[in-house]
C-alpha cells in the first residue's frame, strides 16, 4: 500500500516520529533520546542520507541527515510532503484481553490506520473495574506502541487510544456513527462484508469486538439496543484480536473504495 502521490523512493524511506513543531529551528531538526539512538544504531544511517520524519499529527517532512552525535542527530529539511489525514474512521472497541495480545492488536489496528481504539472491560474478559486505575497508567504505553506502528506503516497521523471503559460508557463514546457492527461468534450466516453491502452510509463507524468467551447475553442486548448490527466473520471461531484486525481491514478496503471513486 502506498501514499498516493507520494514519490515511490521517498514512500521507501525509513520513518522516525518527532514533534516537528517544537524541534524545527530555521530548516533543521534534532533528534535525540530513544529515536535518535534508533537512527544512528539499529538502522545504521550515516551523514547524508535521506529519511521521513513524522509528528503523529499529519505533518511529514523529508530530512537529510547532517551531523550525527552522541545521542543526537541533527538533519536538514528539504522538502514538506502535503499534510494529510489518512486514517480509516472507524473505532475499534476492543475488549481487554490478555495483555501482550490485546497490545499486537493495537499495534496491527495502527499499522491498517483506525481512527481511534477504545479498550473496553467486558463481563468475560480478564479484567474488572478494579482494574481500571491500573489499565489508565498503560495507555501512555499503548500509545507508544500505535506511534512504533506509524514508523513501520509511513502513516501520517497515529491512531488513538482512549482510556478504558466499561462497554456502556464506550457505546456512548461512539452513539454518532452512522454503521456500528458488533462481531458476534455464533453470527456464521451473516459476514460482515455482506452486510456492509447493504450500507449506504458506513462512514464513521465503530467495530465491537468482546473477549475469547465472546460477549455475554447482558451486553448483546446492550450492544443492540444501542443500535449495533450483529456480525459474523466466517466458519472459523477466531481469537479477539484476529477478529479485530479481520474487521479493520474490511473497513479500510470499504474506506479506501469510496475515496477513490
Amino acid at each position: 500500500m502506498g501514499d498516493v502521490g507520494v514519490p515511490g523512493n521517498w514512500l521507501r524511506l525509513p520513518q522516525f516520529v518527532v514533534p516537528l513543531k517544537k524541534a524545527v529551528v530555521n530548516g533543521t531538526v534534532t533528534l535525540s533520546g530513544k529515536e535518535a539512538i534508533h537512527l544512528a544504531g539499529s538502522k545504521r544511517l550515516r551523514k547524508g542520507d535521506k529519511v521521513r520524519l513524522a509528528d503523529g499529527q499529519g505533518r511529514v517532512v523529508i530530512a537529510e541527515i547532517t551531523g550525527l552525535g552522541r545521542g543526537e542527530v541533527s538533519l536538514r529539511i528539504l522538502t514538506e510532503l502535503a499534510t494529510k489525514k489518512d486514517l480509516v474512521p472507524c473505532t475499534i472497541l476492543l475488549s481487554i484481553i490478555r495483555l501482550e495480545r490485546f497490545e499486537l492488536a493495537l499495534a496491527k489496528l495502527s499499522e491498517i490506520g483506525v481512527c481511534a481504539v477504545q479498550p473496553v472491560l467486558t463481563e468475560m474478559g480478564r479484567f474488572r473495574k478494579s482494574d481500571m486505575k491500573r489499565l489508565d497508567k498503560r495507555v501512555g504505553r499503548w500509545q507508544g506502541i500505535c506511534m512504533e506502528s506509524l514508523k513501520q506503516s509511513r502513516g501520517f497521523v497515529s491512531t488513538r487510544v482512549n482510556n478504558p471503559l466499561c462497554l456502556e460508557d464506550a457505546i456512548e463514546i461512539v452513539s454518532e456513527a452512522r454503521c456500528k457492527v458488533a462481531l458476534f461468534a455464533k453470527e456464521k450466516g451473516r459476514g460482515l462484508v455482506g452486510m456492509l453491502q447493504g450500507v449506504s452510509n458506513i462512514f464513521p463507524a465503530a467495530l465491537a469486538v468482546g473477549p475469547e468467551g465472546g460477549f455475554s447475553p447482558n451486553e448483546k442486548s446492550m450492544l443492540k439496543e444501542a443500535g449495533f448490527c450483529p456480525a459474523g466473520l466466517g466458519d472459523r471461531i477466531l481469537r479477539s484480536e484476529t477478529a479485530a484486525i479481520y474487521g479493520a481491514v474490511i473497513f479500510s478496503e470499504l474506506y479506501t473504495c469510496l475515496e477513490n471513486k
